[in-house]
């Protein structure tokens, strides 16, 4: 059970579903921290904060798009019992695709190298100014045949020409109906993850 609660956040499937809740579809998200609060809700923002995640506000975030490697994938912070930071994940690779800088809007997929699993988001939310960015997400999350799951990702760095630089990736548990089947971390926890060479190399 603890290797199953370890590797829960590299062993996703998740399609992810990054548009605002009915009450805010008439909301404009302009990159602010009032926005983001909006999109998440401030509890979320205060768990990422606690976390030790950086938020990055602002409305004319770097281009971002293209593939990047995560690795090698540390675990920073967690508040999932069992978990010790310090332990490796899987290399992981991003790719961020359509980014519309007049919604601030962006596409997202993730593939583990080591195994089969895929992540996918249309229309992520994105933050920042000059190099810096963060990427907020809305996901429905499935392990093989479980139930459905709610969470978010998040991810935030420096794009450079090398690549990006601090990338950091957090994860939170909204609601894992019950985890029937053992395979999800615990609702109202969360992971934060970094790239431990400080560089995530565009491919």
């Amino acid at each position: 059970m603890k290797t199953k609660l370890i590797f829960t956040l590299l062993a996703l499937t998740i399609l992810f579903n990054c548009s605002k809740s009915d009450d805010n579809q008439d909301d404009v998200f302009e990159g602010s921290i009032e926005d983001i609060i909006a999109f998440y809700n401030e509890d979320l923002i205060d768990a990422l904060e606690d976390l030790g995640f950086d938020i990055n506000t602002g409305n004319a975030p770097p281009n971002l798009e293209g593939t990047f490697l995560f690795s090698p994938l540390i675990l920073e912070a967690s508040t999932v019992s069992g978990d010790i930071p310090g332990h490796l994940f899987s290399d992981y690779l991003a790719t961020f695709s359509n980014q519309n800088n007049e919604t601030l809007t962006i596409d997202y997929i993730g593939n583990h190298v080591n195994f089969s699993q895929k992540d996918e988001g249309n229309g992520a939310f994105i933050s920042g100014s000059n190099n810096e960015f963060s990427m907020f997400l809305k996901t429905s999350s499935q392990i093989n045949d479980s139930v459905l799951a709610s969470a978010t990702i998040a991810i935030s760095g420096k794009v450079t020409e090398d690549g990006l630089e601090d990338m950091q990736m957090a994860i939170m548990m909204l609601d894992n109906k019950g985890n029937p089947d053992g395979v999800y971390i615990p609702d109202n926890t969360g992971r934060l993850l970094y790239d431990s060479d400080f560089i995530s190399p565009k491919q």
